[in-house]
């Protein structure tokens, strides 16, 4: 398995307090962690190291589970996960969230490793492009988590 990584940064005008929230809250994840024009029919999570997470995404192609497990939680600056999909091919990959306040914005920093394949990677690359947009559109307007 070849290690190819995804890095995705945002600033977001919201607080880490709040951006914390939309990654370990399953009503708020359900706003945004879909690529578009898909979305999250089902999230539950427990985020506590250890704790487990499950999200059916309804995506073009049909549903796809994502589960994981939590392996380092920091509120509200780091958030580290196992990532396992249909679209990793069901293998185990692994997702670091670093959150940086800036002011009255936060910077956000995903990135995931351990990608088996450049396919896969550049999926991933799109998708985590553009769910990073849609939290900040709905942060932005105030639509969103809170």
């Amino acid at each position: 398995m070849s290690d190819t990584v995804v890095r995705v940064t945002r600033t977001l005008k919201a607080s880490p307090e709040q951006v914390f929230a939309a990654w370990t809250d399953a009503d708020q994840l359900q706003l945004w962690l879909c690529p578009d024009p898909g979305f999250v029919a089902e999230a539950v999570c427990d985020p506590v190291v250890g704790g487990r997470y499950r999200i059916v995404k309804m995506l073009a192609s049909g549903a796809d589970e994502v589960t994981g497990e939590y392996l380092v939680v920091e509120p509200p600056h780091r958030l580290v996960f196992t990532w396992a999909a249909g679209t990793t091919q069901h293998r185990t990959t692994r997702v670091t969230v670093t959150l940086r306040p800036e002011g009255d914005a936060t910077e956000m920093t995903i990135l995931h490793e351990l990608l088996p394949t450049q396919p896969i990677h550049d999926g991933a690359r799109r998708a985590w492009t553009g769910m990073a947009d849609k939290l900040g559109t709905l942060l932005a307007a105030g639509t969103g988590p809170v």
